[in-house]
């Protein structure tokens, strides 16, 4: 039992081992705080001051559905991390190559730079 349990707290360390690039416009006051805190609880997050215009073109190249576009979008090996996405979202898509991406709308805890609690699944 214990040994499983070791096995199991090393992979999801390694999951979090992954770098995240997270590309956003300097004048946002909520993305920093958010890439802050998923840094305290072990995401590696490359941050990418963009343009808003180039910020667009990654999300149409990412194939972000347009309603679900929030004012930052990280990648991770091909697939999008949109808005403020809670950790569990965000295992998700490190764990599932299947998968397009994962979004939260933008909310009041977004306007903070917390997590959202809801999130959505974007499939291939």
């Amino acid at each position: 039992m214990k040994k499983s349990m070791s096995l199991l707290l090393a992979l999801s360390f390694c999951a979090f081992a992954s770098e995240i690039t997270a590309y956003y416009s300097p004048s946002c006051g909520c993305c920093s705080k958010y890439f802050s805190k998923l840094e305290r609880d072990g995401f590696k997050v490359k941050r990418v001051e963009v343009s808003p215009e180039r910020l667009m073109e990654i999300k149409s190249q990412l194939s972000v559905p347009p309603q679900l576009r929030s004012c930052h979008t990280m990648v991770y090996e091909g697939r999008f991390i949109e808005g403020h996405v809670p950790p569990e979202g965000i295992k998700r898509v490190l764990r599932d190559k299947n998968l397009r991406g994962v979004a939260s709308t933008h909310g009041k805890a977004s306007a903070i730079g917390d997590y959202e609690k809801q999130y959505e699944i974007v499939r291939r």
